[in-house]
């Protein structure tokens, strides 16, 4: 069933990107990459992505944007989002819970425990 889901890394380091690639694609998901928010944008309209990883801090377009300009897509075909910084405070997290199938981790974060949430999220489409 992964070989047929796609996920969507969405953040400006390039180490960060090539790591969540390597393990997603290591679980049998498909790989899309993108640089910013706005490149992000583009792949999210013409991929229909499964499952989308997000930074907040980038160039372009941020990560709250990308989420803004998302959740209503959602309405039609939900697809899961995860929303990983490390420059958020907790009150400023308020945003990502109002955000439909939206997930918040923290960063430095555990790429294991990041995939596990995908994992876990398509298991409950079933």
């Amino acid at each position: 069933m992964k070989a047929n889901k796609t996920v969507l890394v969405v953040d400006d380091e390039a180490p960060i990107r090539r790591v969540l690639e390597f393990k997603l694609k290591n679980k049998g998901y498909q790989v899309l990459i993108a640089e910013n928010g706005a490149r992000g944008l583009e792949l999210i309209s013409t991929h229909q992505p499964d499952a989308v990883i997000t930074d907040i801090m980038m160039p372009e377009m941020d990560g709250k944007q990308l989420c803004e300009q998302t959740n209503g897509l959602k309405k039609k075909r939900p697809f899961l989002t995860i929303v990983v910084t490390c420059r958020i405070a907790q009150d400023e997290q308020q945003w990502i819970s109002e955000m439909q199938d939206t997930l918040f981790m923290e960063k430095p974060f555990s790429p294991a425990r990041l995939v596990d949430c995908i994992d876990q999220y398509f298991g409950k489409e079933r």
